[in-house]
């Protein structure tokens, strides 16, 4: 087991990482922090697979008068809104639910960013551990503390910065996730070696998609990850500086390509995969790099997105209209380019002209090549 600490303002946390260490590591964090009552945030399909893990690491603390609840909602990015965002509040409170208790949020991003938002709002803030089940939410979302709703249009428009109190990635639960689910994960592995890593970068090249492989290699490259994202968070923990806002690289094209296909036709790391070839083009387009990168990010992310029905995509400025829409924009438009690998800078200039004929080249050769 590997523990990565994120270091905060609120002070520190850890992240453990590892196989089968739900019950060592959640039950080491029952005895210390020992709260009356935990309630268990998660999707139907997670507890049916995965629930007799954390009833296992429950059990002792069970034993000595601890008491589980369990408020589970429907999967999928279109219920992480508003309705269940309430329907979450009124449970707790029906439940009797305090600050003194615990909030497990155990499932994948959108569980995360949901049951995160109502430990940061109910009574003002409640204790709360990420449990997360998908290798993207292990080496993204449940690190750092951003939690949040979507509104009709606008992805996670709603929010807050929430750090929870520990972080458990058990890598065995991945084995129960459809190829799909993990070649999305593996995009925003990908994403970190353009940014940061090229070590990484080569090694996900030599990985490529094998199920197998990528389970075998699954620990080592979430604590990858997760050391490169805790040392961003560490750096600019409440995305004030520019230097966490360098994660979002190939998000804004890729939320707007998940917003105007109404969140399910694309999964969320295919979208990122798509938006990070998008900014790719768009940062030769714009001169800021030289060509050849659109080129270095189709090698390794073409195999991630093998069987994705393209055909399904709305028009181009649909697309391009809802990137104005983007939580993640400031005055002005701005996007995450490359000059090259691991040499990301933040681009408020770029015109919407470019960012649409960069889709639209990045669309046709997505076709041709599939």
């Amino acid at each position: 087991m590997e523990e990565i600490k994120v270091r905060t303002a609120g002070g520190d946390y850890p992240v453990s990482i590892g196989r089968r260490i739900y019950a060592k590591v959640l039950g080491t964090i029952l005895e210390k922090v020992n709260p009356p009552k935990v309630v268990i945030v998660s999707h139907p399909s997670i507890m049916e697979l995965h629930a007799s893990r954390v009833e296992e690491a429950l059990r002792n603390w069970i034993h000595r008068g601890g008491k589980a609840a369990y408020f589970v909602f429907p999967e999928g990015e279109g219920n992480k809104n508003l309705h269940y965002f309430e329907k979450g509040l009124f449970y707790l409170l029906e439940k009797g639910f305090t600050r003194e208790d615990l909030l497990i949020a155990f499932g994948g991003g959108v569980v995360g960013d949901l049951a995160g938002y109502l430990a940061s709002s109910y009574q003002r803030g409640m204790r709360y551990t990420q449990l997360p089940t998908s290798l993207m939410a292990m080496v993204d979302s449940s690190i750092g503390g951003k939690v949040g709703l979507d509104l009709p249009g606008a992805k996670n428009a709603v929010g807050s910065f929430y750090q929870p109190a520990a972080v458990i990635c058990d890598t065995e639960v991945l084995a129960t996730l459809p190829v799909r689910e993990l070649k999305s994960g593996l995009a925003e592995v990908v994403k970190y070696g353009f940014l940061y890593d090229g070590q990484l970068l080569r090694e996900m090249r030599e990985l490529g998609v094998d199920q197998e492989d990528v389970l075998e290699a699954a620990t080592e490259v979430v604590a990858r990850c997760v050391a490169l994202k805790a040392e961003v968070v560490y750096q600019d923990e409440r995305d004030l500086t520019g230097k966490r806002a360098l994660l979002n690289y190939g998000h804004t094209f890729g939320h707007a390509l998940e917003s105007a296909t109404g969140y399910g036709v694309l999964r969320h790391g295919e979208a990122v995969a798509l938006g990070m070839m998008a900014a790719a083009r768009a940062s030769e387009l714009h001169g800021l790099a030289e060509a050849g990168l659109l080129d270095m990010h189709m090698e390794v992310l073409m195999p991630l997105l093998k069987g994705v029905e393209m055909q399904t995509y709305p028009g181009l400025g649909r697309i391009v209209e809802d990137m104005g829409k983007d939580k993640k924009r400031g005055r002005d438009m701005r996007f995450v380019l490359l000059e090259g690998p691991q040499r990301p800078r933040l681009v408020e200039s770029l015109s919407l002209h470019v960012a649409g004929k960069a889709l639209e080249e990045i669309m046709q050769r997505i076709g041709e090549d599939l």
